[in-house]
């Protein structure tokens, strides 16, 4: 199977270098890796050059954020004819078996007639990959809110999930014929949520495989526990919220019925959100400044 992994980086060239050097050392390995240079400015698509022959660099001369850059990436691979793409992210590090097991999932499903799903890897927050860091969630269509997965489902060889992160996630061409690509105007943060939850408009399920597994740092989340349950909010880089909070209303608005939307979801996420910052954040008034431009944003993009 043609495989092709894609990396977008920006400015991170230490963390690029091991992340590429965990892929290397896989014991089953992409035929080729592809890496998107957001218009680095430290010296990075020279650098890989340099170090990794063979290695494929998109350069670009400006930041697209994330989501530009995945968008980029992914639309130069499907037209190079690869069968799917293995995303990851410029700071994180696979296991050396991360793709054979996801691999050996998709041929088991394959040979059983199924072939319309994607795969994703586990995200691990601890560098022993004992401790999922359960980003991985089910969908209220209701709603529009999000719900983990029961920690027990960790324990099986794949379960499905409704919303995971682009960091891992398998992605056959098949997708990208019938659903599209991430859509490059988020910029970045909740654009993965959103392809994700496009493909499964178009008929394709997620499926987790926990033995895939992949180490990638929390840095600017903190976990803390209420009443038994762990929450994880945002502790730093507060324009994360700006496109956070414009990226999921504007998806909510395609997902949900008008109703659902404007008299379900919109007032229990603005409460849900304005309390979490009010109650859990530091530099509250910055946060709570980038989520209301994020809601006005997205209102004028949809009312437009």
């Amino acid at each position: 199977m043609k495989i092709a992994t894609l990396i977008v980086t920006y400015n991170r060239l230490q963390n690029l270098s091991e992340c590429v050097e965990s892929i290397l050392r896989g014991t089953v390995i992409p035929e080729q890796i592809f890496i998107v240079d957001n218009g680095s400015q430290d010296g990075t698509a020279k650098w890989i050059k340099e170090k990794f022959h063979g290695i494929e660099v998109i350069a670009l001369d400006k930041n697209l954020g994330p989501a530009g850059g995945a968008e980029t990436g992914q639309r130069y691979i499907y037209e190079k004819g690869f069968e799917a793409i293995w995303a990851i992210d410029d700071d994180a590090k696979v296991h050396k078996d991360a793709l054979k097991k996801i691999l050996k999932t998709f041929n088991k499903l394959v040979e059983k007639g199924k072939n319309d799903f994607l795969l994703t890897s586990v995200i691990y927050g601890d560098n022993n990959l004992s401790l999922p860091f359960y980003n991985l969630l089910l969908y209220n269509h209701t709603f529009g809110l999000t719900k983990r997965i029961d920690p027990e489902e960790y324990k099986k060889d794949c379960f499905e999930v409704n919303i995971a992160s682009m960091c891992g996630l398998f992605i056959p061409r098949k997708v990208f014929a019938k659903s599209g690509f991430v859509k490059g105007e988020f910029f970045g943060w909740y654009d993965d949520t959103e392809f994700i939850l496009r493909a499964q408009k178009n008929g394709f399920k997620i499926l987790a495989v926990p033995q895939s597994k992949i180490y990638h740092p929390v840095q600017y989340r903190k976990r803390i526990k209420i009443l038994g349950k762990n929450f994880t909010f945002i502790s730093g880089r507060p324009e994360r919220m700006y496109y956070g909070t414009k990226n999921n209303i504007i998806t909510q608005q395609e997902m949900l019925p008008w109703f659902n939307f404007y008299f379900l979801f919109l007032p229990i996420f603005i409460a849900k959100r304005s309390i979490s910052i009010i109650v859990f954040y530091e530099n509250k008034g910055t946060f709570i400044k980038h989520m209301l431009k994020g809601i006005i944003d997205a209102l004028r993009i949809i009312w437009r």
